[in-house]
């Protein structure tokens, strides 16, 4: 799927301590997605991380790169590999094209 962003909601799961980004596309609003996001497992052991650390931490990093595709008008990258549970998320606020990887799916 790709698509401008009309609107969006970022939840925490607590049984899974995860993050639920909820959004819909401008071209088909009727259609709503959900993408379950969490840390690699490597980072939060390495960084000792809280879920609430965890939580915050990713919603601070969707926030800035949302924030830049809809102000700034750069296009926000998702891609989710369904073979390894990965996502991985084009992080705008670096010049370089460098991706942040989630353990993450898509839930609809």
């Amino acid at each position: 799927m790709n698509g401008c962003l009309k609107n969006y909601s970022l939840d925490y799961d607590v049984k899974s301590s995860s993050v639920i980004l909820r959004f819909t596309l401008q071209e088909d609003l009727t259609t709503s997605y959900s993408v379950r996001l969490t840390e690699n497992d490597s980072v939060i052991t390495d960084m000792n991380l809280t879920p609430q650390e965890v939580f915050f931490r990713i919603v601070n990093f969707l926030g800035e790169v949302i924030y830049k595709a809809k102000s700034i008008g750069n296009t926000l990258v998702m891609k989710i590999d369904n073979q390894t549970s990965k996502l991985f998320v084009k992080d705008l606020t670096k010049i370089d094209d460098e991706y942040r990887v989630f353990n993450g799916e898509l839930v609809y």
